[in-house]
């Protein structure tokens, strides 16, 4: 059975039809203590099925070791993706990426393919001069309509600057996640394990505050 309906695959195809140069998504399963890697790769599969310029490589996480330290992947399911040169933005997916979720892989998606990324110049200027390298989990559940404003914002962060990783965790996934960083409430953003923003904020105000810390 699909994961999306056919109306949702028509709003899929359409979106995606201004995809202009390839990107390769990494999704990463183990066929050990993973309860959602079947699904993942499904919505990966059938995502991917609606564009020739998507691509998947699979990885497992007991067989490909070598890969999995390269990418330094800490969970399973976990997609990572790439460009067409298999440039490595810092950007992961811990978890389906389904409900609400699915926009922040599309949006990437798409941000990659056209190498664009929508912010004001200024807030470009500001994130490209952060000079401390930042590790920012976003915690997020599907059925949250605010989660995917602040992934998204976390990967625009991501692609113009490298010193910056992205991770989105789907917390009803990794409870112990959540758990050990006090998530009582989605979305949830912790940076370095060091400071919180809770909620989704605007974007000036969301940059600004992590600024503010990490001068």
């Amino acid at each position: 059975m699909s994961i999306f309906s056919e109306s949702d695959v028509k709003t899929i195809r359409t979106h995606l039809a201004s995809m202009v140069d390839p990107v390769r998504l990494v999704f990463v399963k183990s066929e050990k203590n993973c309860r959602y890697c079947r699904e993942c790769r499904q919505l990966v599969m059938e995502f991917a099925d609606y564009s020739d310029l998507i691509y998947v490589d699979v990885y497992d996480l007991e067989e490909d070791a070598r890969e999995i330290e390269e990418l330094n992947i800490e969970h399973v399911p976990a997609i990572v993706p790439l460009d067409q040169n298999l440039k490595d933005s810092g950007i992961r997916f811990y978890g389906i990426p389904s409900g609400y979720e699915f926009q922040s892989l599309l949006g990437i998606v798409l941000q990659i393919s056209k190498n664009k990324v929508g912010l004001r110049d200024e807030l470009k200027s500001i994130i490209a001069g952060i000079q401390k390298p930042l590790i920012i989990q976003t915690y997020v559940t599907p059925i949250c309509s605010y989660c995917p404003a602040v992934v998204r914002l976390i990967h625009k962060m991501a692609l113009l600057n490298p010193k910056i990783k992205a991770e989105m965790i789907e917390v009803t996934e990794f409870p112990e996640l959540g758990k050990a960083a006090n998530v009582r409430g989605v979305p949830k953003t912790v940076i370095n394990n060091a400071f919180e923003i809770e909620g989704a904020i605007p974007e000036d105000q969301f940059i600004q505050r992590i600024v503010n810390e990490f001068k």
